[in-house]
């Protein structure tokens, strides 16, 4: 009986473990009123502006965001830009924008466009809201 209960109490401490300590981070900040404050520096990310009709949901921990990071420079050359909304650092933007994956464009209109885009689709995406 002793070989069964302590496998078995290890199994539920680890994943009590697990359910606790993923959920402690997403849980952390407040879903108070968020704003639309720019989290990040705009001045030196060449394709952010807190002014553009576009936002692009992103966390600095997802890994097709910093994939998109690369088009998104390229982009920025030809003078396309987005406005940031780091989810990462305002967990309020997952419900109040009803975002369920970064990275993540949402148009004035409410049109998104969510995973990693390339350049051309993406392109094509913006155009509509210059």
């Amino acid at each position: 009986m002793k070989n069964i209960i302590i496998p078995a109490l290890i199994i539920v401490l680890i994943v009590v473990g697990i359910i606790y300590f993923g959920t402690k981070n997403r849980n952390s900040a407040p879903l108070s009123t968020p704003s639309t404050t720019n989290t990040n520096n705009s001045s030196t990310v060449s394709y952010f502006d807190e002014n553009a009709k576009v936002m692009y949901f992103y966390s600095d921990s997802c890994s097709w965001c910093i994939k998109e990071k690369a088009v998104l420079e390229e982009l920025a050359k030809e003078g396309y830009r987005v406005k940031p909304m780091n989810v990462g650092k305002n967990q309020g933007y997952w419900a109040q924008y009803d975002i369920q994956g970064t990275p993540t464009f949402v148009a004035p209109d409410g049109q998104k466009m969510v995973g990693y885009k390339e350049k051309d689709e993406l392109k094509v995406f913006l155009d509509k809201y210059r």
